[in-house]
């Protein structure tokens, strides 16, 4: 662990003997590096702004009534934010006494398991948030206003927990499409903020592998 990136860039991602032009090698280099610093630098960014949403989450709730829920919404960001904050430090421990060629491989795989990871973590992470906003909802005063509104217009109303059973149903079917479609929607949300650059590094590991043959 006592080489720096830098020194690994400095390696080359493959001998500069075995190239015809030098030069080419220096370019693939700088274009590894510049990829990952810039995916470093967002993924940083990102768990900061996680971490401020977390804590003006529960500013806001508080003010506007609901605390708890607050408390309870901030503490699921919050895990967001640990569990980025350990696969950072998962990325520190790529072996860096390898070429830059390999260590782009090494650092693309490390993608691939976050990405596989935060998709079963938001597959429980989706469903949850948004039950206990429906329940946050159901026990409050418009909830409990409008369920006293319906069953006066509609008496024979079948009843489970002082809830209609139908709005359960909802809920429910809801909670479950959360769960089942979390995959893609982070998939989704990872390519808003990374997709063009994880794009370009599959795009430059190809070019390279051209290079190696």
């Amino acid at each position: 662990m006592s080489h720096s990136i830098e020194e690994i860039w400095k390696k080359g991602f493959i001998s500069n003997e075995a190239l015809v032009a030098p030069k080419i090698n220096d370019l693939y280099n700088q274009k590894s590096k510049n990829i990952i610093d810039r995916f470093e630098l967002m993924f940083k960014w990102n768990l900061i702004g996680i971490g401020i949403f977390a804590v003006l989450t529960i500013v806001v709730m508080s003010f506007t009534g609901i605390p708890y829920l607050g408390m309870f919404i901030a503490a699921m960001f919050m895990s967001l934010v640990i569990r980025g904050r350990k696969e950072q430090a998962s990325l520190k421990l790529l072996n860096k006494e390898v070429s830059s060629y390999q260590y782009l491989k090494s650092f693309h795989q490390w993608i691939t398991g976050l990405m596989a990871g935060y998709a079963k973590l938001y597959s429980f992470f989706y469903p949850v948030l948004f039950l206990a906003i429906a329940l946050q909802l159901r026990f409050s005063d418009i909830g409990q206003e409008a369920i006293n509104g319906f069953v006066s217009e509609f008496p024979m109303t079948t009843m489970y927990f002082s809830t209609p059973l139908f709005v359960l149903v909802i809920v429910g079917i809801i909670a479950i499409l959360l769960h089942y479609f979390a995959a893609p929607l982070y998939r989704a949300d990872f390519n808003s903020l990374y997709g063009r650059m994880f794009k370009k590094l599959e795009e430059l590991i190809k070019d390279m592998e051209e290079l190696r043959r």
